[in-house]
């Protein structure tokens, strides 16, 4: 369970330090239990007693002010502008220990906080609740009861919150029996899926049980909601507000500004019992942007018509991915049209055959397993559908598999005339994608000669650019071998080109990832390991490589993993 929330919390970790402290911005505090000690406890998202006292301390000494949700919700209306530093106080799970350790230190320190509620749990404790698979650990937690919780409530210290009232868990997500969180999850039986009529009525029903619930109880009906395991998505938004919790809480990390919504509101994950070094340097955010690093998966490997073969070269996957320790694996949704014809899912879509329903299941297993961001790779050929399937075909993956963003693999550089296209088809497409999993992020893949083709190109730059303008990412893709990175000064003014282009001002040089392409002619893995030393050398962060060739080692993990990982020490 808590691997799954490890793998959920790792999806944001992009946030510039100056947001923290930008007018109006303010940070959100996720905790869960607080015990006397915890070395001997087996959840890490447990903090000790004496800890926490020492960071409401430290808060207290360091100009942050913990502020309460009102606050914060008349503030974006226009009201008392929020005071500088301002942090806001959530714990989830609604633990027992909450009642008998925390809220006494909230009326020492006179700090609110939100505190974040199970139902069925607290109807049925202990042992009713929060397991999700082999390793959870919230069934051994005891909780509150009612009176309890309208004690706390009534303080006007307390701010009681939905945690859904049996969307806490996990079900069967795919053939192949993963456990995924309920409220985004289409159940999988009998070899069908949930449709959506059936989801929504699920969790709208669920979400209004929770609702009224704590209203019965408390007096006050909750007007937020804190997704369990931050696993959302743009119709669970809509079911909030409409069951009168337009404020909804995530796992993503980093300040919030009033750019960002309170209906996807981030919080950091106070995790592993930190040092309070480490808890000020999380609550400052980091100070540059976290770098990137992909590696490109073929499902085409993987697939095997004999499910003991695939489930062994999944295996071989999933423990050369922790070895190599990316950021980021860009996972093949479709066939190869070069191999396989004609093209095809590999999820369930009304709109092209399945060859087999795979990408949730490796989606899923490297996510939780080696702690991923998948991005969906989208290759040209399905970019060429109809506009109307297209889309259908978008929000069908995102019904089905659990991923964090969308890449779109081009087989040209786009035209000038064509850039503006692919921004404006892109944002659609992730719209449509929204509605059942958020947050995504957009990526383009685009090909080039060689990275010092674009230097002899400015044309070629300001279509990157554009490109970047309106992604989250632009993936430079060489198709020769790359060896003009090995120069060293003509690589270095290629990417200086980019990052100082005609239309450089909406974008950073972040944005830029450099792949590079595999070559089964350097089994060895020597030259594209020069080559990462090179990009490195010239200051770029971003970058990674594909295809990757698990099954025969290639590159080689021995040179390759210590360029590529962002482990200090990777196995």
């Amino acid at each position: 369970m808590r691997l799954l929330l490890l793998a959920l919390l790792l999806l944001s970790r992009v946030a510039v330090a100056a947001g923290y402290d930008s007018p109006g911005a303010f940070t959100v505090l996720c905790y869960h239990e607080v015990r006397k000690d915890v070395r001997d406890y087996p959840d890490p998202y447990a903090v000790d007693e004496s800890a926490l006292v020492a960071q409401f301390g430290w808060l207290r000494g360091n100009g942050y002010t913990p502020v309460s949700l009102e606050q914060i919700v008349n503030a974006r209306a226009g009201g008392k502008p929020l005071p500088d530093k301002a942090v806001l106080l959530t714990f989830d799970d609604a633990y027992l220990s909450f009642y008998t350790r925390v809220f006494p230190l909230l009326k020492e320190f006179r700090y609110p906080a939100v505190l974040a509620v199970v139902g069925k749990w607290i109807d049925e404790p202990p042992g009713a609740g929060g397991q999700f698979g082999e390793k959870g650990t919230v069934s051994v937690a005891s909780f509150p009861n009612w009176a309890q919780m309208r004690e706390m409530s009534a303080s006007g210290l307390v701010e009681i919150a939905s945690h859904s009232y049996d969307l806490h868990r996990g079900t069967i997500a795919n053939p192949q029996g993963n456990l995924e969180p309920a409220a985004t999850t289409r159940l999988h039986a009998t070899g069908l899926y949930e449709d959506d009529a059936s989801w929504h009525e699920r969790v709208r029903s669920d979400l209004q049980r929770n609702s009224e619930r704590i209203e019965r109880e408390t007096g006050r009906r909750p007007r937020a909601v804190v997704w369990p395991y931050g696993s959302y998505n743009g119709e669970l938004v809509r079911i909030a507000a409409a069951l009168g919790m337009p404020v909804a809480m995530t796992l993503e990390d980093g300040p919030n500004t009033p750019a960002v919504s309170l209906a996807a509101m981030r919080r950091i994950l106070v995790a592993h019992n930190p040092t309070l070094p480490e808890f000020a340097a999380a609550i400052r955010g980091p100070e540059d942007p976290q770098p990137v690093r992909v590696v490109q998966v073929k499902l085409d490997e993987i697939y095997d018509a004999d499910p003991s073969v695939q489930d062994a070269n999944l295996s071989l996957l999933l423990d050369r991915i922790k070895t190599l320790a990316p950021s980021h694996v860009y996972l093949q949704a479709f066939t190869d049209a070069r191999d396989h014809a004609p093209l095809a899912a590999y999820f369930p879509t009304r709109h092209l055959p399945m060859r087999a329903d795979l990408f949730n299941r490796v989606a899923w297993q490297l996510a939780t397993r080696a702690e991923v961001k998948i991005h969906a790779l989208i290759p040209v050929a399905v970019m060429r559908l109809p506009e109307l399937q297209l889309e259908e075909i978008h929000g069908d993956l995102a019904r089905h598999a659990s991923f964090n963003g969308l890449v779109y693999l081009h087989d040209a550089t786009p035209g000038a005339r064509d850039a503006a296209r692919l921004v404006e088809t892109a944002r659609k497409l992730a719209a449509q994608a929204s509605r059942w999993r958020m947050p995504l992020v957009v990526a383009h893949t685009i090909p080039v000669d060689s990275l010092q083709s674009l230097r002899a190109d400015p044309a070629l730059v300001e279509r990157v650019a554009e490109l970047a303008a309106g992604a989250n990412h632009v993936a430079i893709l060489a198709r020769a071998d790359v060896t003009d990175v090995d120069a060293g000064g003509g690589a270095a003014a290629a990417l200086n080109s980019l990052i100082s282009g005609p239309k450089s001002g909406p974008w950073d040089a972040g944005k830029l990832i450099v792949l590079l392409r595999n070559d089964p002619a350097d089994p060895a893995g020597e030259r594209i390991a020069r080559q990462m030393r090179a990009l490195q050398l010239n200051g770029q962060l971003n970058f990674g490589y594909g295809e990757d060739g698990f099954a025969q080692d290639l590159p080689s993990l021995k040179t390759i993993a210590p360029v590529l990982s962002l482990r200090v020490n990777p196995k």
